[in-house]
């Protein structure tokens, strides 16, 4: 396939950001697109209108370019947590552009990524470690909400035979672009915690064991799956974990934090009901495209390092917001509602 025309939605967020980022050297001679003014993400009906305008842009872009379209679906705002009502509101929005899209670029090639979460589709299994093959379990919302949106970008492909897809399903993001509204993120919500000398609360137990991928990372990997779908013969669906594949314990992450900032970060353990949305080890390894060549991942202490550096830069400049007074893992029900992190599971 020809070199497309890329628009990245949920370009502010912290995967949408480092794909933005990515995308001219992972894909040589795509060409970038972005709309002129950002999207009202926090209002449904204003989004929906702002999203049809840019998608109409987009499609005249794309037209006039002669090239196949490329959009990376990186937006959303839900978590574990979100309740049913929030979620339905982020599926709304989907179904809404992916109708728009389709009419705009009806019969046109193209390819489509969509950032699901591994952690919410499979909240409820036992397995492990958690492969493409492994059954969808989720036991959230936020969870089924994901799956839903996984099984209405298969059923909006299927008449339109130009388009491929690549469904992401990503473990536990973090890095330092990470969206600091938003009550969401182990890593920095410990590495605030400790620059303003505060408790970090702590929803789960110590020894509990996640995947933890730089975002970075994320995009690369994303990127290099994008590449290879859009150079199949024909076009083609594929649902991949996006995962570094290592599971590290809450308590290693601590010992990280201790290493890093010389001084232990102080925690306070509590029971929350989430904890039952999660189960206490997540591991992820993915079985499908194992020969793409990727680059090296980024070691967790590297990843650690490089958030924890930045929050001392705004802290040292005044601009680091306090941490919430809630815990921050899982994640927080009442969770105020930002736009742009994709993906990360807590």
């Amino acid at each position: 396939m020809n070199p497309g025309t890329a628009w990245v939605v949920g370009s502010g967020g912290l995967l949408g950001s480092s794909v933005n980022r990515f995308i001219r050297r992972s894909l040589p001679e795509t060409v970038s697109w972005s709309p002129m003014r950002g999207f009202s993400w926090n209002d449904t009906g204003t989004i929906e209108r702002e999203l049809a305008a840019a998608t109409d842009a987009y499609a005249c872009a794309v037209v006039e370019s002669g090239r196949p379209w490329m959009v990376l679906w990186c937006a959303g705002a839900g978590m574990v947590g979100t309740p049913a009502d929030g979620m339905a509101r982020e599926t709304r929005i989907l179904e809404a552009f992916l109708e728009r899209l389709g009419t705009a670029l009806a019969g046109r090639p193209g390819c489509f990524f969509l950032a699901s979460s591994a952690g919410g589709v499979y909240g409820g299994s036992r397995e492990t470690p958690l492969t493409e093959h492994s059954a969808p379990f989720p036991s959230s919302d936020y969870g089924r909400a994901k799956l839903r949106h996984e099984e209405m970008l298969a059923g909006w492909a299927a008449p339109h035979p130009g388009v491929s897809t690549l469904v992401g399903r990503i473990s536990n993001l973090y890095g330092p672009a990470q969206n600091l509204a938003k009550p969401q993120g182990l890593i920095g919500h410990l590495s605030r915690c400790l620059l303003h000398h505060v408790p970090a609360h702590v929803f789960a137990p110590l020894d509990t064991l996640r995947d933890h991928l730089y975002a970075p990372d994320a995009a690369e990997q994303i990127l290099r799956c994008m590449a290879r779908l859009r150079s199949l013969p024909e076009p083609t669906h594929v649902t991949k974990i996006i995962a570094s594949g290592q599971t590290t314990s809450i308590a290693g992450i601590l010992a990280v934090f201790s290493h890093i900032a010389k001084r232990q970060p102080r925690i306070v353990c509590s029971a929350d009901p989430l904890r039952r949305l999660q189960p206490m080890r997540l591991a992820l390894r993915s079985t499908v495209w194992t020969d793409l060549p990727l680059p090296p991942e980024t070691l967790l202490v590297t990843g650690i390092q490089a958030v924890y550096r930045y929050h001392l830069e705004l802290f040292q400049a005044g601009r680091l917001p306090a941490p919430a007074p809630f815990g921050m893992f899982p994640s927080a029900p009442s969770a105020p509602r930002t736009s742009g992190d994709a993906g990360a599971a807590a």
